[in-house]
């Protein structure tokens, strides 16, 4: 029996504790639709905000930048040009004029050029009235060193026949002339591209033999000759020259004019004459430029 009220006692005491320790509800704690005090004081938490525009695009000098969009659901703007730059392979190529010259085919080296080589025929016809022309065959090899210099090798050999008279008291004597060259030269434009000055100088051999006569000589000389090079069109090209030298038995002076017709890239054809002090001659040439 004592057991049991002791039992009862402990279980009073720690109730009593318990409601002590809690206290009284505040007023209205508990009732339906009033919040417990302090609720909603402390701030409401804070949701992060989204932009409603894109960012500013970075904009180059050569780049446009693009349109902006205030809404991102809104209907986007027509296309346009974003960049300034063409599309790739779509270049401003503009056809060239119907029947414009050398349309489509390669123009090849430039007329006046120092990388040829020439095979002319030469009719001479010697001032002296003992003898008759001469049929020449020769030629001539330009190579260009570094700019502006070349180097320039001829040669050249012809027959002709004696005249109605008598050569050295030979009737009709035969001759022959040949002649070798070697100089070297420099060139350089003039007020425009299409006019070439070129100065060269050399060694020159010149030979003369006719047939049972005394009517001979071999010549050997320093030569210079100047002369200007123009090329009106691009197919053609007009040369004046020159060539004083120290011969004294053969042309110590000689005046030349030529003109070249392009017919192929790398190929011309020319006509000439030469105006010396003891001879005249024409000549036809075929020129090789690379």
């Amino acid at each position: 029996m004592k057991s049991i009220l002791v039992s009862v006692l402990i279980f009073g005491i720690a109730c009593g504790s318990s409601l002590f320790g809690q206290g009284a509800p505040p007023p209205g704690y508990g009732v339906m639709g009033v919040p417990p005090p302090g609720y909603g004081a402390a701030p409401p938490p804070t949701v992060p905000s989204y932009p409603n525009s894109l960012p500013p695009p970075s904009v180059t000098p050569s780049v446009t930048a693009p349109p902006a969009y205030a809404d991102p659901y809104a209907t986007a703007p027509q296309p346009g040009a974003v960049s300034s730059y063409a599309p790739q392979g779509t270049g401003a190529y503009t056809a060239p004029p119907p029947g414009a010259a050398n349309y489509g085919v390669k123009s090849g080296p430039d007329m006046v050029n120092f990388n040829n080589l020439e095979v002319f025929y030469r009719y001479m016809d010697p001032k002296q009235k003992d003898l008759d022309g001469a049929h020449t065959i020769g030629g001539a090899l330009t190579v260009a060193l570094f700019n502006p210099l070349y180097l320039k090798f001829g040669a050249s050999w012809g027959s002709g026949p004696g005249g109605s008279g008598t050569v050295g008291g030979a009737s009709r004597a035969d001759y022959d002339f040949a002649s070798i060259q070697a100089g070297a030269g420099f060139h350089t434009p003039l007020i425009t591209n299409k006019l070439t000055f070129v100065a060269e100088a050399g060694l020159n051999y010149s030979s003369l033999r006719a047939k049972d006569s005394a009517l001979s000589f071999s010549d050997g000389s320093i030569y210079i000759r100047p002369a200007l090079r123009f090329t009106p069109l691009d197919f053609l090209e007009v040369q004046a020259g020159v060539t004083v030298s120290s011969a004294d038995k053969y042309d110590s002076k000689v005046l030349d004019l030529s003109t070249y017709f392009r017919v192929l890239p790398m190929f011309d054809i020319g006509i000439g004459a030469d105006f010396g002090d003891t001879t005249r001659a024409l000549r036809t040439t075929l020129r090789l430029r690379w």
